[in-house]
C-alpha cells in the first residue's frame, strides 16, 4: 500500500536570463520624452499668494458664510430672535444696575441707548471671535479630506456675524424713534467702524483659530479674556469717566475706537473716537494682521496631521 500522496506539489523554476538593459533604457528615454517632467518646487510666500487664493475662492467664502449663518440657528426656536434677545436682555440689565443704582453717566443720551449702540458692536466683536476661534477645529473633518484656502473658515465666521449685527441695529434704532432721537450725517461713517470691527475681529481668529487647533486650552481661555475686555472697552460707561492716569490703556485697546466710534455714528451727540486713539488702532492693527497671517501659515502647514 503506498503512502497517500501530499496535498500539494513542489515545482523547480530556474530564473530568466538576465535581459539587455540597452532596450529597456531606449525604452524609458522615450517614455520620457513622450511625457513633460513635473517639477515640485516651493511654494509662493503669502503675501504672493494668500490673498490672492482668498480672492480666487470667494465663491467657496460666500458658501461657508452662509452655511455658518444657517447652523448658528439650526433647530432653535426663536431662530435670529436670539441675536436681538441677548443685547436686549444685557441692556436691561446694565441699566438697572450701572445706569439706576451706580447712576453712571451717560454722555447726555438715555442709557439704555448709550448701553445698547456700543453693546451690538462689542456683541459682534465677540462672536467673531467666539466663532473665528473654533473654525478650524469645527471643520476638522473637510481640511482633513481636501484642500482648500484655510483661511476661508475664520473670515466666513467673522462675516456670518453681520446678520446679527443688521438686525440688532434695527432695533437699535427703532429704540431711538421711542426715545425721540434720530441719526445724523454721521450714520454714513458707520461701515467704516464696521469694516475696522471685521478687521480686527478676523486679525484676532487667524491666531486664536490656528492656535486652538494645536492647543485646546485656548477655547476655555477665550470667554473669560472677552469678558474682562469687555470692562475694558467703553460698552458700559464713557470716556470720560475714566481717571486721566488711566487713558492710556484705553488708548492700546483697539476696540475703544470701534465702539466709540460705532456709537458716535448712531447717536451723534454722543463723544466722537479720540485721533490718537485712531493712530493706536492703525498701528496695532498692521501688528495683529501680519502676525495672525504668518502664525496660521505656519500652522497650516501642519494642520492636516495634528488636528
Amino acid at each position: 500500500m503506498t503512502a497517500a500522496e501530499p496535498p500539494w506539489h513542489v515545482m523547480h523554476t530556474h530564473p530568466p536570463a538576465e535581459a539587455d538593459p540597452a532596450p529597456a533604457q531606449a525604452s524609458l528615454a522615450q517614455a520620457s520624452s513622450a511625457h513633460p517632467v513635473t517639477r515640485i518646487v516651493a511654494a509662493s510666500p503669502w503675501y504672493e499668494t494668500g490673498f490672492m487664493e482668498l480672492a480666487q475662492a470667494h465663491e467657496l467664502l460666500l458658501v461657508f458664510t452662509w452655511r455658518q449663518i444657517g447652523v448658528q440657528y439650526k433647530q432653535a426656536i426663536l431662530g435670529i430672535g436670539w441675536a436681538v434677545l441677548s443685547p436686549l436682555m444685557s441692556t436691561v440689565v446694565f441699566t438697572f444696575v450701572f445706569g439706576n443704582l451706580a447712576a453712571i453717566p451717560s454722555e447726555g443720551l438715555p442709557y439704555p441707548l448709550f448701553v445698547l449702540s456700543g453693546l451690538i458692536t462689542w456683541q459682534y466683536f465677540a462672536r467673531a471671535i467666539t466663532s473665528g476661534s473654533n473654525s478650524i477645529v469645527g471643520n476638522s473633518h473637510i481640511i482633513t479630506k481636501v484642500y482648500f484656502p484655510r483661511m476661508i473658515l475664520p473670515l466666513s465666521a467673522v462675516l456670518a456675524g453681520l446678520v446679527d449685527y443688521a438686525v440688532n441695529l434695527v432695533v437699535l434704532l427703532l429704540l431711538m424713534v421711542f426715545y425721540g432721537r434720530a441719526p445724523g450725517v454721521e450714520l454714513l461713517l458707520l461701515p467704516v467702524f464696521l469694516v475696522l470691527a471685521t478687521m480686527i475681529g478676523f486679525a484676532f481668529s487667524l491666531w486664536l483659530s490656528a492656535l486652538n487647533a494645536l492647543y485646546r486650552d485656548i477655547g476655555f481661555m477665550i470667554p473669560i479674556a472677552l469678558q474682562a475686555w469687555m470692562f475694558l472697552t467703553p460698552v458700559i460707561y464713557p470716556t470720560g469717566l475714566v481717571p486721566d492716569g488711566w487713558t492710556w490703556l484705553l488708548q492700546l485697546n483697539p476696540m475703544t475706537v470701534v465702539v466709540q466710534g460705532a456709537r458716535w455714528a448712531v447717536l451723534p451727540d454722543a463723544t466722537p473716537p479720540d485721533l490718537l486713539g485712531v493712530a493706536f488702532l492703525a498701528g496695532e492693527f498692521v501688528l495683529l494682521f501680519l502676525g495672525g497671517v504668518v502664525t496660521f501659515r505656519k500652522i497650516d502647514a501642519i494642520l492636516a496631521d495634528r488636528i
